[in-house]
């Protein structure tokens, strides 16, 4: 087979190259939503994307007699360590054919390249963002992913293990069928009619939909109201402004009021929850393009969305425990039974977070997808 080279990516031409590299990876797997390839090389370009402008970044490829056969980001988030007190380097973007030798070159190249660094552990998979793309599929390949979760084969995780790599965590994604927590006429079983009842007594809260007017508010809202929630978790750092205000303006297209809700109780906004139709739905059509035809194509298909995907949720400190989280689900779920969605999908939610385990409880979720984090000490 020949040695395996690993060379630095540099150039936008390799960018390029890497961008595509997974179409060779997922060849035939008809659960691979492929991204859309100008954004994934905006997210590989320096010029074009802030987060090289915050982490040490490195780009890697590894080669077989010039050809690719396999692709691995390592950075160091400074931010991230400042806030937690750590020296971790991660490693993302890795892709690679059914090829051990490749793996493990990339791997060791991570490893190499963060110690070098001063760094005592390697993280990953993560493409950058803590909140998106993370983590390899170790349960549930039988069906695409939800928007922003990753899809990966099921050779990456004896990969990493051969390596020497062991869990850090999981995430899970889970899923609640809307016809099992709401009649044909929109009429609650008896068990969550009396969670509906005790939560409304203790939370005295209104409901409201998101304000599109008032943009910039709000999205500061869900942003206190996100870190009041998840930072109570290990490994989460607050967002900041220039992440938030990306992530918004990427979500902005596809945030329909009917599934951005606002809790307030005597005025004061106390809790949140937005749920977005589930664009994989649509990705999954498209080859990684949305030019010409496509755009017709991605109409066509975001017309049959029949999945809600449930992604940020947050609710005040003083006010968690009361049942907000149950309420505004539930009138997620009523929404999205009358404009004929079948699934609301919750993801990515923290193995170790309780209280939304309590919550899927309630509502007889079903875990129908595992991620894993990787950690390797140095």
């Amino acid at each position: 087979m020949g040695n395996v080279d690993i060379v630095e990516v540099c150039d936008q031409k390799d960018r390029h190259v890497m961008a595509v590299f997974p179409w060779m990876v997922y060849r035939g797997d008809k659960n691979w939503v492929p991204p859309i390839i100008k954004d994934r090389e905006k997210q590989l370009d320096p010029d074009r994307n802030r987060f090289f402008q915050v982490a040490d970044v490195a780009l890697f490829a590894a080669q077989r007699g010039g050809r690719m056969v396999g692709t691995i980001a390592v950075f160091i988030d400074h931010r991230f360590n400042d806030y937690l007190k750590q020296k971790v380097g991660f490693f993302g973007f890795f892709e690679v054919l059914n090829d051990y030798e490749a793996a493990e070159a990339l791997l060791r190249a991570a490893r190499e390249w963060v110690q070098q660094r001063g760094m005592t552990e390697l993280r990953g998979p993560i493409n950058f963002h803590r909140d998106r793309e993370r983590g390899l599929l170790v349960a549930g390949a039988d069906c695409p992913p939800p928007m922003l979760c990753a899809h990966t084969p099921p050779y990456y995780k004896e990969f990493v293990e051969r390596f020497g790599m062991v869990k850090h965590a999981d995430d899970l994604a889970r899923r609640v069928l809307v016809g099992n927590l709401l009649g044909p006429d929109g009429s609650l079983p008896p068990r969550l009619a009396r969670l509906q009842k005790v939560a409304q007594r203790r939370a005295h809260m209104t409901v409201r939909h998101a304000r599109l007017e008032d943009w910039d508010n709000e999205v500061r809202r869900v942003r206190e109201l996100y870190d009041a929630t998840i930072g109570q978790m290990p490994d989460h750092i607050p967002w900041s402004e220039e992440d938030i205000a990306a992530f918004a303006r990427e979500l902005r297209p596809v945030v329909d009021p009917d599934f951005a809700l606002f809790g307030e109780v005597e005025g004061k906004t106390v809790g949140c929850a937005i749920a977005f139709p589930d664009f994989n739905q649509v990705l999954i059509h498209l080859n990684g393009s949305l030019d010409g035809w496509r755009k017709l194509l991605a109409w066509w298909h975001m017309r049959r969305i029949n999945i809600l995907s449930f992604k940020i949720a947050g609710v005040l400190e003083e006010y968690q425990g009361l049942g907000i989280e149950a309420l505004l689900l539930l009138e997620i779920a009523k929404a999205g039974m009358s404009r004929g969605y079948r699934w609301v999908d919750l993801s990515l939610n923290a193995e170790e977070n309780d209280k939304v385990a309590a919550l899927a409880q309630h509502f007889g979720a079903e875990e129908y997808k595992r991620y894993r984090i990787y950690r390797l000490l140095l």
